[in-house]
């Protein structure tokens, strides 16, 4: 019953709300048990609190439910919000009793309506309750634990601290596009959808009051997009009522403000003296030394709010204030916001104001320069290069929606096919690293058209581009007609053309499973890649490392690529070359720096608004976590990367193969086979991931599939010729041999292992021969084998693996209650989480910033102290200071 009704709950159609409504579940399950509780649902108006307290209702129909809000009208009066539980109670509420009293006879009352059956009481705009009110009922709500009585108390930040809070943030892009398509079910406009989408800011009430005030002419993209919340809508009222409720200095702060987005307190004089009630609107904030506006949605409701002359006013005396000579740029930022169009002067200014901003790699200041530029530029072409060196600029401050918005303004102002090139050029990956990549591959597409004369170079760029993309999107098919196109391009003594020829024709080898025609352009590539400068011949070098089984080269080539791309300036490449980075480290067995490879990739895409990248990462930390068999750590990873897998072919893999590791865990044979057919698409992850398909088909009893995925796995680690690879066959052979043969296959594999110098994959087969041995009461053969096992996986901290191995040692008649190896240094991940400590992180910081479950920084900490034979964090911090 209970887990039914918590499903209801989180089937109602709040996107991104998945976190907040198990949350709500749970307390709904306590209070059925009769262990209720009381949540704060804490956020900013309009993020959802009474949609989430109206669902809780729903789903609580076996619940009595009682409503009340708080009302700004009433916050004055006395016992108002006691008034309403009074009445929702059906008691009394006899004001000659003292408060205590009344707070005593409420909880008696609810205490003996949660007999009957189990109370909800939902509170909302709890800000807006008068304080007695508010007194009584968290007085109630503190007693509620042990009782059927669960309370849900809403308002706007800050919470009490009395009671646990559930912290409503704003939606992320990919919900405000699936609760958009909900608003609106006939569907927008591309480009309207994504405006829309950055104007709400991640606000569900603010999409909604978009979507209604949408025009027939907007629907149709015929006439612009809006560009502020429509003037009756309740979110701007309540902007509009804030400010108009300031005093008339506050209001000139606010505007001041407003105008400059932020504004450095250091150059306001007067204006400072409001600063304390303007921050109290919650209109602004202090950062430090820097006073801005909250948020862009904000924003742009007080600007639509603002007079031309207020606007006017607010740049001319921000112009003045700045006019030192420290800020050359932001004087002119401010006399382009009110100077008549066009200003060839000034937009010259602005053009060359935004070129030595980006040489000192401020790129959102140089892309907002630029747009200013070209707002000002009359020329229609050079109108169009300046928006595209805005676009450019903005990708490359990580704001990609922006990007796109600059794109589109371009598309109209000139038929020059270079600059139509290097504009789809740039569409094309902001869509591949933070968008569709489907679309990416269609832009990439018309780059290189529209760039093979004037830039072959750039031609060949759009074209590997687009072959990553076909690859993301898992369109094989799309990869064989680039490949086409590639080699039209192809010219005589251009080493950068022939690298991408030798590489489209190796892979496209690969894809049609024919392995050695694809070795030797592979190798030409790989071979190539050291005469090309830059990121992308690196990173394109180490996939064919990868291709061919070479697992060392490809890391060198990967780290190669990673320095090349941080040191042109800009690090937009960084995190794909780190995806690559992660990958051979994992093929080394190089768990640690695969991780740090992947957290340093995640943290980087995040900071640089490639969303596709950062999915590619998280898969990347979820398929390590389940490899080691750190089941929670893997299934934590895997929640936040789930939803956003679902339209990218690697990340949807990899989620696959992770899956499948934990089910083998789990002993759910069955399940995992069928987990990892669902990784066919995928020709790379499909061939990796062979030995637990084999392994699952065997134990599940589908000897054919295993044998069938085995001689594809076969064919391509014959034609590398790599140990590593050749290990894994033989290990894959002897789990379907059986007898003296199989013996002879695990034996040929663990010499393999050596040879290759793979640590856990070599315990993994010795495990996995120890166990044979045994069950075929040999246990004096297999203790050597399970010994060696038991302590790599000490090593590598995979406590699964290592208690299975512990396991069977114990089966096998040794007594193994020893201490971790002797000797050990700490690993990289433990070096990480005792630096952490030492800064003085809690462990639940320290889970969030590595990515971890904070059972699993528990399970390391235990590991560093007993090595370091310490007992607390203090002696740690000593240590590591």
């Amino acid at each position: 019953m209970t887990a039914g009704r918590e499903t209801a709950l989180s089937g109602t159609g709040l996107h991104g709300r998945d976190s907040a409504l198990a949350a709500l579940s749970g307390l709904l399950a306590r209070a059925r048990g009769k262990t209720g509780g009381t949540l704060e649902v804490r956020g900013e108006p309009g993020l959802g609190r009474t949609a989430l307290l109206d669902a809780a209702a729903r789903a609580a129909d076996d619940f009595r439910v009682l409503r009340l809000r708080g009302s700004a009208g009433e916050k004055a009066l006395p016992g108002a919000g006691l008034l309403q539980l009074s009445e929702a109670l059906g008691t009394a509420c006899d004001s000659a009793d003292t408060d205590f009293a009344r707070y005593q006879n409420f909880t008696r009352a609810l205490a003996e309506a949660a007999r009957e059956r189990p109370v909800l009481c939902c509170v909302d705009d709890v800000d807006q309750l008068d304080p007695l009110s508010w007194q009584g009922i968290s007085f109630c709500a503190r007693r509620a634990d042990g009782h059927a009585i669960a309370f849900l108390l809403a308002g706007g930040p800050p919470s009490t601290g009395d009671f646990p809070v559930v912290p409503l943030h704003p939606l992320g892009a990919e919900a405000s596009r699936r609760l958009l398509d909900d608003l609106v079910p006939d569907g927008l406009p591309p480009d309207l959808a994504e405006e829309l989408v950055a104007l709400a800011s991640g606000n569900p009430l603010a999409l909604t009051e978009l979507a209604d005030a949408l025009t027939p002419g907007q629907l149709a993209g015929t006439a612009p997009p809006p560009v502020a919340l429509p003037a009756e809508s309740r979110l701007r009222q309540r902007f509009r009522c804030r400010y108009d409720r300031l005093s008339p200095a506050a209001q000139g702060l606010v505007r001041l403000v407003v105008a400059a987005g932020r504004v450095r307190s250091g150059i306001l004089a007067d204006e400072l003296r409001a600063l304390d009630e303007v921050t109290g609107s919650r209109l602004v904030h202090e950062d430090g030394d820097v006073i801005a506006v909250a948020g862009q949605l904000t924003r742009s409701c007080l600007i639509a709010e603002m007079s031309w002359a207020d606007r006017y006013a607010a740049h001319e005396k921000l112009a003045k204030l700045l006019d030192d000579g420290q800020h050359p740029l932001e004087v002119l930022a401010h006399r382009a916001a009110i100077a008549p169009r066009p200003d060839t002067t000034l937009a010259d200014e602005l053009a060359e104001a935004a070129s030595r901003a980006r040489q000192a790699s401020d790129y959102e200041a140089a892309s907002g320069a630029y747009r200013q530029a070209a707002d000002l530029t009359a020329e229609p072409r050079d109108r169009a290069l300046r928006l595209l060196s805005a676009a450019r600029d903005s990708w490359l401050a990580g704001q990609a929606q922006h990007s796109r918005v600059l794109l589109r303004r371009l598309r109209p102002l000139t038929c020059d096919r270079t600059i139509r090139g290097l504009a789809a050029l740039l569409a094309g990956e902001i869509e591949l690293r933070d968008g569709a990549p489907a679309a990416g591959h269609r832009s990439l597409l018309e780059a290189a058209d529209d760039l093979g004369s004037a830039d072959p170079s750039l031609a060949v760029t759009a074209l590997m581009r687009a072959g990553e993309a076909t690859f993301a999107a898992g369109n094989l098919h799309g990869f064989f007609t680039t490949a086409e196109r590639a080699h039209a391009l192809l010219r005589p003594s251009e080493p950068l053309l022939h690298l991408m020829t030798d590489h489209f024709s190796g892979l496209e080898a690969v894809l049609r499973g024919e392995h050695e025609r694809a070795r030797e352009p592979l190798r030409r590539v790989v071979t190539a890649a050291a005469n090309v400068p830059g990121c992308a011949p690196k990173a394109w070098a180490a996939l064919a490392a990868l291709v061919l089984g070479d697992d060392q080269r490809a890391q060198e080539l990967a780290a190669q690529a990673v320095a090349a791309a941080t040191g042109d300036g800009s690090g937009v490449l960084a995190p794909w070359a780190l995806d690559f980075l992660a990958h051979a480290a994992l093929r080394l067995d190089h768990y640690a720096s695969a991780a740090s490879a992947a957290v340093d990739g995640l943290r980087l895409a995040q900071a640089a608004g490639q969303h596709n990248c950062v999915v590619h990462h998280l898969a990347m930390l979820a398929l390590l976590a389940a490899r080691l068999g750190d089941r929670e750590t893997a299934l934590l990873r895997l929640a936040n990367v789930t939803e956003d897998a679902r339209d990218l072919a690697g990340p949807k893999a990899l989620n696959a193969w992770a899956r499948a590791c934990l089910e083998l865990t789990e002993d759910r044979p069955a399940d995992a086979l069928e987990r990892l057919r669902a990784v066919a698409p995928n020709p790379f992850v499909r061939i990796m991931a062979t030995p637990q398909v084999v392994e699952a088909a065997v134990r599940c009893g589908e000897r054919a599939a295993a044998t069938e995925a085995l001689e594809r796995f076969d064919e391509w680690a014959c034609s590398t010729g790599s140990p590593a690879q050749l290990a894994l066959s033989q290990r894959c052979q002897a789990l379907l041999a059986a007898g003296e043969e199989a013996d002879e296959h695990f034996r040929e594999a663990l010499r393999l292992h050596r040879r290759a110098d793979r640590p856990f994959e070599l315990a993994r087969t010795e495990l996995f021969y120890g166990e044979r041995l045994r069950r075929h009461r040999k246990p004096r053969n297999a203790r050597k084998y399970l010994r060696s096992a038991w302590q790599t996986f000490q090593r590598y901290e995979a406590t699964y693996w290592a208690d299975r191995a512990r396991a069977e040692l114990r089966a096998a008649g040794e007594a193994v209650e020893l201490p971790a190896p002797a000797g050990l240094d700490l690993t990289p991940q433990q070096a990480q989480i005792s630096k952490l400590v030492a800064a003085g992180a809690t462990n639940r910081e320290i889970a969030a910033q590595l990515f971890l479950s904070p059972r699993t920084v528990e399970h390391h900490l235990r590991n560093i102290f007993a090595k370091l034979g310490i007992r607390s964090r203090v002696e740690l911090t000593t240590l590591f200071r």
